[in-house]
């Protein structure tokens, strides 16, 4: 019996050994299994220092209260009057399914319960490493934005998460009447590759300023304070009327 005691002993203490050596190891990577800059909830976490990754659900307490910050959302897709007292700027990916929930469920609540109050703005972020079709898709609204189809285009394509393949990408196109041509030349010469590549410096840059450690996919800015995650309605709607009173 103290054979068998011993052994199992000295098999807890290798599992132990080998569970911290992981930790040491991933704790030098940068590896956080919390909550992802870039990322999505049970996905793989990286921190601000390494890679940008999708993410869900902010976990309450992981940070400090982030800092308002400025972004400069040039000519990007935008719903709202120009002059509205919010702006929100939303920081998405079209095969992050948190996003399309968002999408789905809490967009059309806040664009019919604030109106003219609030200015929506759509920009990429599109997590290729994890997401195969997310850069294509990303390209190909800014194809049909180039027509000006983009909101038709972003939501065939929420509608769509599981078929955005290129062939799909210019059958939604076709779908929706665009020039075809036009489409499929701007979408294969890879040209609005520089304009999402821009779009997703702005985010890296917004997350820094904002001294973000983490933060996912979709990832919210109302008036230059971080909202992170689908988060349900009433969170927005928090957040928004806040926005709204330091306005006034």
């Amino acid at each position: 019996m103290k054979g068998s005691s011993s052994q199992a002993n000295l098999a807890l203490y290798f599992l132990i050994s080998l569970a911290t050596a992981i930790a040491v190891v991933a704790a030098a990577a940068g590896i956080n299994h919390a909550w992802p800059i870039f990322g999505e909830s049970g996905g793989q976490t990286i921190n601000v220092a390494a890679q940008l990754t999708p993410g869900a659900q902010a976990t309450p307490g992981a940070q400090a209260t982030p800092k308002p910050v400025t972004i400069d959302v040039g000519d990007n897709p935008a719903k709202g009057p120009a002059d509205a007292k919010v702006t929100i700027v939303e920081f998405s990916d079209f095969q992050c399914p948190y996003c399309a929930k968002f999408v789905q469920e809490t967009m059309p609540q806040i664009l019919t319960n604030y109106s003219d109050k609030v200015r929506f703005v759509f920009m990429n972020f599109p997590l290729s490493q994890i997401h195969e079709n997310a850069e294509k898709a990303a390209e190909a609204g800014e194809c049909a934005n180039e027509q000006g189809a983009f909101w038709q285009f972003h939501d065939i394509m929420f509608q769509n998460q599981s078929a955005l393949t290129v062939d799909n990408l210019k059958s939604y196109a076709a779908q929706l009447n665009l020039d075809t041509a036009k489409f499929n030349e701007c979408l294969d010469s890879g040209k609005m590759a520089d304009p999402v590549a821009a779009d997703m410096a702005v985010a890296e840059k917004a997350a820094t300023d904002a001294g973000l450690t983490r933060f996912g996919t979709p990832a919210f800015f109302i008036n230059g304070n971080s909202l992170q995650g689908a988060q349900p309605y009433a969170n927005f709607k928090a957040a928004i009327d806040a926005a709204l009173a330091a306005a006034q």
